[in-house]
């Protein structure tokens, strides 16, 4: 049984020039991969390209191909073998109180809520600015492309106006949970029918979970999810992504760039034709997915779905024969 392992937090991760520091058999991963530093103004054809499926702790491992990767925020990873996943879909919704019915009519055609200046976010940014009108959407970024220096975008996106459509809520809290996500997101997502969700991975060949797509289910949004394989994965849980009507064929494109366009280009029509799609057969499935969000073992049904056979005997065999591993999992599944 494998003996040594250690417990990462992705972002406070930097080892970027110093050599190998992973020797264990056991990598827990906590959050999502730490981030190469990464000039937003790079060549999508050149500069780059070296970077697409990029993992550090992958390229700081001294045998990544024998070490068992436990990640708890990830759905998918390619860079990697032998992964667990374990991610937690409950992680914040003991704390979203009274959920208010489900609106039949709603004021946008779609919300997305934006923080930091990802790629995929500044073009979704950009893409928005270009293509509706600020009556038909809400949108917040705390990033403004004149203020920033942000030009990758420009590379995909012609005439995109002047800057960014910046808003911010002013919240002083970076630390979203459901009391302040159910007050000050909430009565805005669930008067939209479509979310467009920008999670945290982009570069990586992976697709994360957090708060941000969970904010789309539970506000009765039919989803627009940007990452790597990321519909594919949320349907291997059991949930539906609706792709009769959301357009996901680019979903496995490795230029992350591209595949945000191409999901973006080939979904606009749907978009600007949001408020016919609220039948109720759709509203019927909004609901599903709540209500299959809100179940009691939605942790455990989920790595079940996520996992092979073979890689949750592993879990098992982990969390049963060493504590500490066990520390660090047991409140995402019993």
């Amino acid at each position: 049984m494998r003996s040594t392992f250690e417990h990462i937090i992705g972002p406070d991760f930097d080892n970027q020039t110093s050599g190998p520091v992973i020797n264990s058999d056991l990598v827990v991963l906590w959050d999502h991969l730490p981030y190469y530093t990464i000039d937003y103004d790079l060549s999508r054809d050149a500069n780059c390209a070296k970077h697409f499926g990029q993992n550090m702790l992958l390229d700081n491992c001294v045998d990544a191909s024998n070490t068992i990767w436990i990640y708890n925020q990830y759905l998918r990873l390619e860079s990697t073998t032998n992964n667990i996943y374990v991610p937690a879909f409950d992680y914040f919704i003991e704390t979203f109180y009274d959920p208010l019915p489900l609106k039949k009519n709603r004021k946008y055609k779609f919300v997305s809520f934006n923080n930091k200046p990802r790629h995929h976010r500044v073009l979704t940014s950009a893409w928005v600015n270009k293509n509706f009108t600020p009556y038909d959407y809400f949108h917040t970024c705390l990033f403004n492309a004149e203020q920033d220096g942000i030009t990758a975008h420009l590379q995909f996106i012609d005439n995109p106006g002047s800057g960014l459509p910046k808003k911010d809520l002013l919240l002083t809290n970076e630390n979203i949970d459901g009391r302040i996500f159910r007050d000050t997101f909430y009565p805005i997502s669930r008067d939209s029918v479509f979310n467009i969700v920008n999670e945290v991975s982009f570069f990586e060949h992976g697709a994360t979970l957090t708060e941000k797509t969970l904010w789309a289910i539970l506000s009765y949004n039919i989803p627009i999810v940007s990452g790597y394989g990321m519909a594919t994965c949320m349907e291997q849980v059991g949930f539906d992504m609706f792709r009769d009507i959301v357009n996901y064929s680019g979903e496995y494109e490795k230029n992350p760039f591209k595949r945000t366009q191409h999901l973006l280009d080939s979904n606009r029509e749907v978009l600007k034709n949001a408020h016919d799609f609220l039948t109720p057969e759709i509203i019927s499935r909004l609901e599903y997915n709540f209500e299959l969000l809100q179940t009691k073992n939605i942790n455990q049904h989920a790595v079940e779905k996520l996992n092979s056979p073979e890689m949750l005997v592993k879990l098992y065999e982990i969390m049963y024969n060493n504590n500490e591993i066990k520390h660090y999992i047991k409140d995402i599944i019993s």
